[in-house]
């Protein structure tokens, strides 16, 4: 069975101004991550724009992941689907493109009982032989994944990890310890909970920040691994500062995209009904990437 830990970067999905998928753009960015030094890349989340890729498009960035990587780390893709039917459709790319394991969230929107979910997950997981990551994002979905379910998934020999994405640090703590021996948990906020998480036992982050920030994520994991306590809580405070930055400035991913390209790495365009930012949104990106280094301070006359 596949082995998940570390710090996986959500990646976004670069478009061009006409709003046309740019593959070249995705795989700078890969590359450019996996030179940061990161442990896997999580591909078509939230940050990738999941919901605006259609099925030959989807196609292609599971296949241009996977090239790239050329087995260097693990891809893991996004398939979750409002019916198990169609999340089973993109496991099937995924598994044809050579992914390493897929990424599931409960339905959106449908508000399924903690059953109906249960049973979601299973017809899914029982129609691959890929590793499973369940997702549990309740923001986003409107369902909040219960310790006790997630216990039950937890059974399935393919269920691998989880991503922990309700910023409740006591939910967390929870899944770690009732689930920590059969599953990987992974924090999905870095910057909110990252050095709690990682004491408390996670295998690591699966975050949006980390394309920003770069090898500096690796450093914060590396240094809350090894109990530089100092250096980690610098590093934190950072990626706190950057999160304020981009996180509200705009409709996620904007803000992500627009710090991606003002520090020249692919960011892109968004796809609606997604707009991108606008000069004063972006010069605010500006402002916070100048106050934490990773971009020269402009000269202020």
């Amino acid at each position: 069975m596949l082995r998940l830990h570390g710090v996986i970067p959500a990646l976004t999905t670069p478009f061009r101004e006409d709003r046309s998928l740019d593959l070249d753009g995705f795989r700078r960015l890969v590359e450019l991550v996996i030179a940061d030094g990161v442990h896997g890349l999580l591909v078509n989340g939230c940050t990738g724009e999941s919901w605006a890729l259609n099925d030959d498009e989807r196609a292609q960035v599971f296949a241009a992941a996977v090239k790239q990587a050329a087995g260097r780390l693990p891809v893991i893709v996004g398939c979750g689907a409002m019916i198990a039917k169609k999340a089973i459709a993109k496991v099937r790319q995924a598994e044809r493109a050579g992914c390493d394991a897929v990424m599931i969230q409960p339905p959106s929107y449908v508000m399924p009982s903690e059953d109906e979910v249960r049973d979601y997950y299973l017809e899914i997981v029982r129609a691959t032989s890929l590793p499973v990551v369940v997702y549990n994002i309740p923001r986003r979905t409107g369902i909040h994944l219960s310790v006790a379910l997630v216990e039950r998934l937890a059974d399935e020999p393919n269920v691998l990890a989880l991503k922990e994405s309700s910023k409740d640090f006591l939910v967390l703590s929870e899944m770690i310890r009732r689930l920590g021996d059969r599953v990987a948990v992974f924090a999905g906020y870095a910057a909110l909970l990252g050095m709690a998480a990682i004491a408390e036992g996670a295998v690591g982050y699966m975050d949006s920040t980390t394309p920003v920030i770069g090898a500096r994520s690796v450093e914060f994991f590396d240094a809350a691994r090894s109990g530089n306590l100092a250096r980690a809580r610098v590093l934190q405070a950072e990626m706190v500062r950057l999160n304020a930055g981009f996180f509200g400035v705009g409709t996620f991913p904007a803000g992500v995209k627009a710090a991606l390209d003002l520090l020249g790495r692919p960011g892109g365009y968004t796809r609606d009904p997604i707009k991108p930012l606008d000069g004063p949104a972006r010069a605010k990106i500006r402002g916070v990437l100048e106050e934490i280094g990773l971009l020269p301070s402009a000269v202020r006359v």
